[in-house]
């Protein structure tokens, strides 16, 4: 198992830290004591790989800015605290060192709306399955008003689970370890052709 979370977690794709950084619960802090947690764990570095994400998430919320953004009315001051009725429980002995607080302030040279988000402190309590992200971005779309623009488009991106060979593949991998570079055509091309050699061969009722 270990070996497999190396394999597939060395290197965190960009969506994937920007879907937890966009969750209140979470953030960029929560991301970072994470990413600490897992590297600790399997002996890898993300060190480079934060600072990557960190710079990757100030260069996209300056395209939503200027597509979205605003006068920032927010008046400045310590971080104030938002409700929260959830929170993950992992999250509840993340370090809140002062290193990482200042580590955000001095990041986010541009956006005000993104510096106030990262360092907004929010409520929180336990769990609960009704929790519903996209609603509390609606509910918080007047005061993060380009936050909440990134955060729903990142939000409503489907992201399959599924292992692509277990999908396409009855008998040994058709898709190769490259497989992220494949284009959807490819992917429907395989399918297809699967389908058709399972047709002539009477196999459809057999997988």
């Amino acid at each position: 198992m270990e070996t497999k979370l190396k394999k597939y977690w060395s290197t965190i794709p960009f969506l994937y830290a920007l879907g937890l950084i966009v969750d209140p619960r979470v953030k960029l802090s929560g991301l970072d004591f994470l990413l600490e947690f897992i590297g600790n764990n399997l002996s890898i570095d993300y060190s480079k790989q934060i600072t990557d994400i960190r710079n990757k998430l100030f260069e996209v919320f300056s395209i939503y800015e200027r597509r979205f953004g605003g006068v920032d009315t927010q008046p400045s001051g310590e971080p104030e605290t938002e409700p929260m009725q959830t929170s993950w429980s992992i999250l509840k002995w993340r370090k809140k060192s002062s290193s990482s607080s200042s580590t955000q302030r001095s990041a986010a040279s541009s956006g005000a709306e993104l510096n106030r988000y990262l360092e907004a402190q929010f409520d929180a309590c336990e769990d609960t399955e009704k929790f519903d992200l996209l609603l509390l971005w609606k509910t918080y779309s007047v005061r993060y008003l380009v936050m909440s623009h990134l955060a729903c488009d990142v939000l409503v991106i489907h992201v399959s689970t599924v292992c692509s060979e277990q999908a396409f593949s009855t008998s040994g991998r058709i898709v190769e370890p490259k497989r992220s570079c494949l284009t959807l055509e490819m992917v429907e091309v395989l399918t297809c052709f699967r389908n058709w050699e399972h047709s002539r061969k009477r196999l459809q009722n057999e997988t």
